[in-house]
């Protein structure tokens, strides 16, 4: 086979290219991800890199761009707070500056209560009007989607008040700041 090298998994130079052009059809990666992916599969020392920089070069690789899509979709669709997608950027290879300047921008104008409401709407099945939590149990359990979902402690003793008249445990839990 023409472009393969000592077995049948490494790629030579042209290919890896052509192969790194492929996966990025399928979804967006970062650049981290893309240089793992790369590894695996290069015949070549320095293949990778030269791979990446040509990739960057023509546009096909940003990860500042990655970056906002991701954060978007994750506010939009999946309304998970700041710090979930914080997390989620800085495990797929976004430089720490670039990640949080970028969701920073994103979740500058999203009000993430509302946000935590949301969430918790599709985790009950309803709307929360008529949603009344009394055992410490599920209020917990509740608090954990919601921490779990990247929102503060204060954001979710606020939102679980409208639900909860357990304020003694809501103002425990407002104080507790689970993954910082």
């Amino acid at each position: 086979m023409v472009g393969v090298s000592r077995t049948s998994s490494e790629l030579t130079l042209e290919n890896l290219y052509e192969y790194a052009l492929r996966a990025l059809v399928r979804r967006p990666h970062t650049s981290a991800e893309l240089r793992a992916k790369l590894a695996r599969r290069s015949a070549e020392e320095g293949a990778v890199e030269a791979v990446i920089s040509r990739l960057r070069d023509n546009g096909y690789v940003d990860d500042e761009l990655v970056a906002e899509s991701h954060s978007e979709f994750r506010r939009d669709f999946a309304l998970v707070g700041h710090k979930r997608v914080l997390d989620e950027l800085r495990r797929r290879g976004v430089e720490a500056s670039t990640a949080e300047r970028v969701v920073e921008e994103v979740y500058e104008e999203a009000d993430e209560a509302e946000l935590a409401r949301n969430f918790l709407r599709r985790k009950l099945g309803q709307d929360l009007a008529g949603v009344k939590i009394n055992g410490r149990r599920e209020l917990n359990r509740l608090y954990g989607a919601l921490a779990r979902a990247g929102f503060e402690s204060h954001v979710i003793a606020d939102v679980l008040r409208e639900v909860s008249e357990d304020d003694e445990l809501l103002d425990a839990l407002a104080n507790v700041d689970v993954g910082d």
